[in-house]
């Protein structure tokens, strides 16, 4: 028995020799955090307060440039969109900019913005689950392009797009201001596997912002309809 527990032992060894140093020191950085979750974390004392900036204010996240400059609410946004009958959908516009050298995803646009405290927020994107107040940081909103109303499902570096992050809000009025929060990533390679990229968005930048209430979209009449 004991043999069997050196050969394992050595085996386990051998293979953790072969493992890329970054990969190990990944693992051991997720386990200091496990460790010392209940305690807040390792980075719970460095965590940096979230910076107040102004409309139209450029924040560096990473990979991509963000800029908000105002908020809107309206029942139906435009053509794509559905009425909401019992709320709003809100929409936060500004601009992005990729500064990867590589063309992002969908995921890293989408993650970059945030709205705190707004209860009624739909989880995401064909999940309706309606969050409370103190969870709204978890919605995720879809990403529209401002000039064609077209989802946004790539961000070319160095190109500069105005877009709408857009949440739909169920059961509630539209809130006369929201807080708008900016997030930022981390370059690291992702736990368990080799794959690097932007990965942690965490809140680095907020601002509160009044909000504009829309008429809803209205299909335009035919031509000679009386």
């Amino acid at each position: 028995m004991r043999a069997l527990a050196q050969g394992g032992l050595r085996r386990a060894l051998a293979w953790l020799r072969g493992r890329p140093l970054k990969q190990l020191a990944a693992w051991i950085g997720a386990l200091g955090l496990a460790l010392t979750a209940p305690f807040g974390g390792l980075d719970e004392a460095a965590r940096p307060q979230l910076g107040l900036v102004k409309a139209e204010q450029v924040v560096p996240t990473g990979p991509i440039d963000v800029s908000i400059t105002r908020v809107s609410a309206t029942t139906r946004p435009g053509q794509n969109f559905s009425e909401i009958e019992d709320g709003y959908y809100l929409l936060v516009f500004g601009t992005a900019r990729s500064t990867s050298s590589t063309t992002l995803t969908n995921s890293e646009l989408r993650d970059a913005v945030r709205l705190s405290g707004v209860d009624g927020l739909e989880k995401g994107l064909m999940i309706e689950d309606y969050l409370p107040a103190a969870e709204a940081l978890k919605a995720q909103p879809m990403v529209y392009a401002v000039q064609d109303s077209t989802l946004m499902t790539s961000l070319v570096p160095e190109l500069k797009y105005e877009v709408a992050w857009i949440w739909r809000r169920q059961g509630a009025g539209a809130p006369s201001s929201v807080d708008v929060q900016v997030q930022g990533f981390t370059w690291r390679q992702r736990v368990l596997d080799d794959y690097e990229g932007w990965l942690d968005p965490a809140p680095m930048a907020h601002l509160r912002l009044p909000v504009t209430v829309k008429p809803g979209w209205v299909r335009p009449a035919t031509e000679g309809a009386s």
